[in-house]
């Protein structure tokens, strides 16, 4: 059977973005959300990789710059991955409740080529589509939550989609509505159809609205000042375009630092923001202590205490702690340093720089605004928010899907007026189908994905047997879970602060031990060796040496702290 190589490269990157958008758990471990995800993310990676290397050299001479910075992201994020000091574990798969390490960030940049390679081919509307009826699913589920008759029990009832948090579900819903918004604005349409869009629009918003999150606000309100410009740009000129993004840059700026409690709208002061600022704070700092290679991926939570200010401290106490920047490249450069932060700056700038090209040229397709408008507002989303699977997924496709737009009109037709003027859409060009899948590229592609399944679903099937262990309070699963190499910190201070509630120190203490060897920075495994009686001095005295380090801000810990290391000298 015959398998066109591009149109299995499409299916395998729509089937990758929607399926990790709905994958779910419910029941099956402590993490149902992210877990699940980077199992697809990974897998489908994998089976693109043998197609892309296959196609390397060609995307490379259609875009030199920007492939070679995706190149230089991942060899760079390898490079800290070796070099430095945190849980090689934690930094594979992802700290948990996140799971954004190596193999999820080395995913996002296979599925960024892919779409690139593909779209630098042919105008791909699939891309488009499958995201808008995807987001149609969102948008139904988010309502069924809202009306508190939701399928799925559970823990805690909120309007969260498949995605574990208001702020990813309202972004994720911004950045459909920017492409629904540009069908109204820049299409020609039929009343019904418009009608269809109006809707779908108004219903998102008023989802957002309803949960409280400003995030898609947020990342609407940057999408549809792009799909603005490009309406200016097809009615008038590129210089009048270029004026009206100029002249509404500088109100979303304070409109943004307003929120954060800064400038004249300062009455816009949003508490969540500035929450934001501190842990932002705390990632420059963590950044510019440890610039040549981080302080490991994803394990920024390892280090807030030690490197938030003491205005963190008493705005809301010490027991508020985050295991993110809230800002992606915050949370990049923290975690593998300032190398691979400018590899990652350069992809999104090559790829802005791209988009405002698409804009000023004027041939561009109805995909092609879309995509421009939901690529900035996903740079919105990257700069107050975490890197949430179901949500990057779709923005790092969204880049591929530029530069491949770019790169297919940079080598195409000459300089010309979009198709979309007097509301007309461009016909799709047909992806050729004259290159197809051999046996051997099958079987490799074959064989990546199941590997690809096999290492990114281990941590899942740890994160199970751990709860399974602690619902039945078998105390001896606990330890062979928690003793496993893909246990996370979670699942090791769960089974220790489960033997401390059962009054089990000597076991607790043993573990505690051990867990110091290997991280320690356990917080957890630090306050039982400190406050263990029967522990050397000298090793009781290193733990509360290393926790007064760990938080330095903590006021009412470091009493406690130095009243126990006097006792101890």
């Amino acid at each position: 059977m015959k398998i066109s190589l591009v149109k299995f490269q499409s299916a395998v990157i729509l089937s990758t973005a929607s399926l990790a958008t709905l994958a779910i758990s419910p029941g099956l471990g402590y993490d149902p959300i992210n877990l699940p995800k980077m199992i697809i993310v990974v897998t489908g990676a994998s089976i693109l990789l043998i197609p892309l290397l296959r196609n390397y050299l060609e995307l490379l001479s259609s875009n030199s710059i920007f492939t070679l910075a995706t190149l230089f992201f991942s060899l760079t994020m390898i490079i800290a991955f070796f070099t430095n000091s945190a849980p090689l574990s934690q930094q594979l798969w992802g700290v948990w409740g996140r799971s954004t390490g190596l193999l999820t960030y080395l995913s996002f940049i296979i599925c960024t080529l892919s779409a690139a390679l593909l779209t630098s081919q042919a105008d791909t509307p699939a891309i488009r589509q499958t995201f808008e009826r995807l987001s149609y699913f969102i948008t139904f589920y988010t309502l069924m939550q809202a009306g508190d008759i939701d399928p799925i029990n559970w823990s805690q009832k909120l309007m969260v989609a498949t995605l574990g948090n208001l702020n990813f579900m309202s972004s994720f819903l911004g950045l459909a509505s920017i492409s629904l918004f540009a069908r109204l604005v820049l299409e020609k349409l039929s009343t019904t159809a418009k009608f269809h869009y109006f809707i779908f629009v108004a219903l998102n918003l008023f989802l957002i609205w309803l949960s409280g999150s400003i995030q898609g606000l947020g990342v609407f309100a940057i999408g549809i000042c792009f799909t603005l410009a490009i309406l200016i740009r097809i009615k008038r000129d590129f210089r009048q375009s270029l004026f009206f993004l100029l002249t509404v840059a500088p109100i979303g700026l304070l409109t943004l630092l307003g929120a954060a409690g800064i400038g004249p709208l300062s009455v816009l002061r949003q508490e969540t923001v500035i929450y934001r600022r501190d842990y932002w704070v705390a990632g420059i700092r963590m950044t510019q202590d440890n610039w040549l290679n981080g302080v490991g991926i994803d394990s920024y939570g390892d280090y807030y205490e030690q490197y938030r200010d003491l205005a963190a401290v008493l705005r809301t106490g010490p027991q508020r702690v985050t295991n993110t920047a809230h800002n992606i490249f915050l949370d990049v450069s923290s975690g593998a340093g300032v190398f691979v932060l400018l590899a990652f700056m350069l992809i999104f700038l090559l790829t802005s720089l791209s988009a405002l090209k698409l804009i000023k040229r004027g041939d561009f397709s109805a995909t092609d605004s879309a995509m421009i408008g939901m690529f900035f507002g996903f740079i919105f989303f990257c700069l107050i928010s975490i890197n949430q699977i179901g949500v990057g997924i779709w923005g790092f496709v969204f880049i591929g899907a530029i530069q491949g737009s770019a790169s297919r009109l940079r080598l195409g037709s000459p300089k010309g007026q979009s198709d979309l003027k007097n509301g007309k859409n461009k016909p799709a060009k047909q992806i050729p189908s004259s290159t197809y899948m051999g046996l051997g590229l099958k079987i490799g592609s074959l064989f990546l994905g199941i590997g690809g399944l096999v290492i990114s679903v281990i941590p899942s099937i740890t994160d199970a047997q751990m709860l399974s262990a602690v619902k039945t309070r078998d105390f001896n699963s606990m330890l062979q879970v928690a003793s496993k190499f893909s246990a996370s910190t979670f699942h090791k201070s769960k089974y220790q602060t489960m033997l401390l509630d059962e009054g089990k120190t000597q076991e607790a203490y043993e573990f505690a031990l051990e867990e110091f060897e290997s991280n320690p920075r356990n917080d957890i495994s630090l306050r039982i060796i400190a406050s263990t009686d029967s522990a050397p001095k000298n090793l009781r005295i290193k733990a509360l040496e290393l926790l007064i380090e760990r938080d330095p801000n903590n006021a009412e810990f470091l009493s406690y702290a130095r009243n126990l290391l006097r006792s101890l000298e």
